[in-house]
């Protein structure tokens, strides 16, 4: 089981993490969101207070989210709520479970360019420079948009263990490309029923929007221009009342059927 913080009462929302994160980086939010729900923080699978062991792909991430929740909160499905890593897990997890609504912050699901940056990195991941590599990675994610004060503490939370992000980003992803990652990942969003939002700090562009609502026949895609990769930590009150607008479009219970729009 998953370590996990647990705040406030109501419909369950379900935070999941970055890479080399961990629950606390959603700290400035969870206070908010607890006014009126019940708000479970995870540690994925090689992160925080979890459990450090093999494998590391998104099923058996997803899964663990699933055992966890099984056992502290098996009354509801959740809306689920996943950054970077954590969105990608969220769309495995909904394709698997049932849940009210999942909002993937800033995880592309078009692996053509993420495969090439892991590439690139590739080389340094596995030498002595891998942690400057994060670091210039991460600082380029961020791209300027965070206070000083937040992109501290960010910092501060992560933690580079080589063989999770190595596992994450496996070698396995490298050799099936880009093409065969993309139709397994468009057939993951047309089994979500729920609604279904992309939430980016930068424009993916048409070419991703036209894909990825053509994909999930509940997917919405928004934007929230100059965020970098941490819209909902730059903009923190506007994304509380976005989480809640999208709890509100989705109601309290199993969604097997998107409702005819989402709120925005």
């Amino acid at each position: 089981m998953l370590h996990y913080q647990d705040t406030g009462q109501g419909p369950l929302i379900v935070l999941l993490h970055g890479l080399t994160e961990n629950s606390t980086a959603w700290d400035p939010l969870v206070g908010p969101l607890a006014t009126a729900h019940r708000v479970l923080a995870l540690d994925l699978r090689g992160h925080g207070r979890s459990l450090v062991q093999p494998p590391y792909d998104m099923v058996s991430l997803a899964e663990d989210v699933h055992a966890t929740l099984d056992v502290v909160a098996p009354e509801e499905p959740p809306l689920m709520v996943g950054h970077s890593l954590g969105g990608m897990v969220a769309t495995v997890y909904a394709a698997m479970h049932p849940v009210r609504a999942v909002l993937n912050v800033e995880q592309s699901l078009d692996f053509a360019s993420m495969l090439q940056t892991v590439q690139d990195m590739l080389p340094r991941l596995r030498t002595g420079e891998y942690t400057g590599a994060l670091d210039t990675l991460f600082t380029q994610l961020e791209g300027g948009a965070l206070t000083t004060t937040e992109s501290a503490r960010l910092r501060r939370l992560r933690h580079y263990d080589r063989d999770v992000v190595l596992g994450i980003w496996g070698v396995d992803q490298l050799q099936a490309g880009a093409d065969e990652l993309n139709d397994m990942t468009a057939g993951l969003l047309g089994g979500i029923r729920a609604p279904y939002l992309a939430l980016h700090g930068s424009d993916p562009g048409p070419r991703y929007r036209a894909w990825i609502t053509a994909a999930g026949p509940s997917a919405a895609l928004e934007v929230w221009p100059g965020c970098g990769h941490y819209p909902h930590l730059v903009l923190p009150e506007r994304f509380v009342t976005r989480v809640r607008q999208l709890a509100l479009a989705a109601g309290h219970s199993s969604t097997t059927d998107p409702p005819d729009h989402l709120a925005g």
